[in-house]
């Protein structure tokens, strides 16, 4: 049986949230309602320079999610990045480019986003949410609810997602 996602994370020689020191921690950063979003959220003066950048780049994801740019995701995923799907499924990287590149996955809208939070931890951050999309995924057609967690890591001078997992919520 494979071991679990953070087990790999320590191998990488990656900080894991268990036994690392205090975390930057900045709850519910977005603003609450139906046009809530990243780049919208109150108090961005309150935000250390780290959870400021983490959100850049998680924003900077998002608009080359919606556009379907390849090259961009490219550059914002690690080499070794992995996708949880909505399905439980493990995509990775190549497939999920390959995926972007066909229109298999293809997002129109990522809007409503809430509950958002940020977690540093040295040169890695977990960011979660929980936001409404539409579109497709892998071909399946997507209109939900989805609580989305987002692991980034900071090489080279800039964030980088490694891996990311989105849950459809119940109503």
């Amino acid at each position: 049986m494979p071991r679990p996602y953070f087990f790999r994370l320590a191998a990488l020689g990656l900080p894991l949230a268990v036994g690392c020191s205090t975390p930057t921690v900045a709850t519910d950063l977005s603003s609450p309602g139906p046009s809530a979003s990243l780049g919208s959220a109150p108090a961005a003066g309150n935000r250390s320079p780290q959870e400021r950048a983490v959100l850049d780049a998680l924003a900077e994801y998002k608009q080359a999610v919606l556009a379907s740019d390849t090259f961009a995701l490219k550059r914002i995923w690690t080499d070794d990045y992995n996708f949880i799907n909505t399905r439980g499924v493990l995509v990775t990287r190549a497939q999920r480019l390959a995926n972007f590149a066909s229109g298999a996955t293809d997002i129109a809208v990522i809007d409503n986003e809430r509950e958002t939070t940020i977690s540093v931890y040295g040169d890695m951050a977990v960011v979660q949410n929980l936001s409404t999309l539409r579109g497709q995924f892998s071909g399946q057609p997507a209109d939900t609810e989805l609580r989305g967690m987002f692991v980034w890591i900071h090489r080279d001078g800039r964030w980088q997602l490694i891996t990311n997992e989105l849950t459809a919520v119940v109503p």
